[in-house]
C-alpha cells in the first residue's frame, strides 16, 4: 500500500517535536519566555528568508489572513500553554495530555472546514482517547500542571483546524510564519519581566529547539494540505511512544505497567482510524 506524502510529512513532524520538548525540559533552569522567544525568533528568520527566496509575500493573500491569524492565535496558546506544562510534568506526562488535540481539530474540522466526522471515526477517537487516560492515570487531574496541558492541547486542536481551512490557499511557510509571528510578540514583553541569560549548553538547545520546530511546523503544513484533518490528526497519538521512550531514557522517568496497555490502545485507536478512512477514501474514488 502506498504511503501518501500527508502522512509521511505528519510523521515526520511528530518526531521532530518530540525532540524539541526534550530541548524543553532541558532547558529547566530558562525562563519559558525565552525559549519561547529564541524558538520563534529563529523559526520565523529562516521562514522570512525562504519566503523572501521565492518571492512570497509573508502575509499571505487577503482572503485566507483571518485563518491564518486563527492560526496564528491559537498557535500561540498551544506554544505557551504547553511549554509552561513541561516546566512543571514529567515529559510522559506533559505529551500524554497534548493528545487530546487531535480529537479537538476532528471536532473542530466538522464546523471550519465541513469535514464529517463519521460515527466509528469518534469509537476510533474513543479508543485512542482510553489509551491516552490509561498511560496517564487519573492523579491529580485539576493540578495546575494537568490544567496548562490541557489548555494547551484544545489550543492546539484549533490551530490545526484553522489550518485545515486554509488548505493549499497559500505557500506551506505563509502559516508558519503567523505561527511564529503572535508568541515572538507576546514573549518580547513577557521575558522583559525576568530575563536571566542562557549559559552554556543552553544555547544549543535553544537553537536546535528553533531549527527543529521550524522543520516540523513546515511538515504540519504540507501534511494538512495534501491530508484531511481528521485523519492526520490520528496521527498524533503516535508520539505517544516518543513521548514515554525519551522521558525513560533521558531523564529516567519511571514507566508505568498501565503505560504500555494505553499505548497499545492508542496504536490500535490509531490504526483502525487509517484503515477506515482509507478504505473509506477508496470506495468514494
Amino acid at each position: 500500500m502506498r504511503v501518501s506524502p500527508g502522512i509521511l510529512y505528519m510523521l515526520a513532524s511528530t518526531a521532530m517535536l518530540a525532540v524539541v520538548n526534550v530541548a524543553v525540559k532541558k532547558l529547566a533552569d530558562v525562563p519559558t519566555a525565552e525559549i519561547i522567544f529564541a524558538r520563534c525568533l529563529i523559526s520565523l528568520l529562516l521562514t522570512s528568508w525562504q519566503l523572501h527566496r521565492t518571492g512570497v509575500p509573508v502575509w499571505g493573500p487577503p482572503e485566507a489572513r483571518p485563518n491564518l491569524l486563527g492560526r496564528g492565535i491559537f498557535g500561540a496558546g498551544s506554544l505557551i500553554l504547553g511549554f509552561l506544562a513541561l516546566k512543571v510534568l514529567p515529559l510522559a506526562g506533559a505529551i500524554t495530555l497534548s493528545y487530546l488535540a487531535p480529537a479537538v481539530t476532528a471536532i473542530a474540522a466538522i464546523w471550519l472546514v465541513n469535514e464529517p466526522l463519521r460515527p466509528w471515526q469518534g469509537v476510533f477517537y474513543a479508543v485512542a482517547i482510553a489509551g491516552v487516560v490509561l498511560a496517564k492515570g487519573t492523579a491529580g487531574l485539576l493540578s495546575a500542571g494537568v490544567l496548562l496541558g490541557v489548555g494547551s492541547a484544545v489550543s492546539s486542536g484549533l490551530s490545526s483546524a484553522f489550518l485545515r481551512r486554509v488548505g493549499a490557499k497559500v505557500a506551506p511557510l505563509v502559516p508558519v510564519f503567523y505561527f511564529n509571528i503572535v508568541p515572538l510578540a507576546i514573549a518580547s514583553v513577557w521575558m522583559l519581566f525576568g530575563w536571566k541569560w542562557p549559559q552554556g549548553s543552553d544555547w544549543l538547545w535553544l537553537a536546535l529547539a528553533g531549527v527543529l520546530t521550524h522543520v516540523a511546523l513546515w511538515c504540519i503544513t504540507l501534511a494538512f494540505q495534501e491530508q484531511q484533518a481528521g485523519f492526520l490528526a490520528a496521527l498524533d497519538y503516535l508520539g505517544l511512544i516518543y513521548a514515554t521512550a525519551l522521558g525513560y531514557f533521558v531523564f529516567g522517568d519511571t514507566v508505568k505497567a498501565t503505560v504500555y496497555p494505553g499505548i497499545a490502545l492508542v496504536l490500535l485507536g490509531v490504526g483502525l482510524n487509517a484503515w477506515y478512512s482509507a478504505r473509506h477514501q477508496q470506495h468514494s474514488a
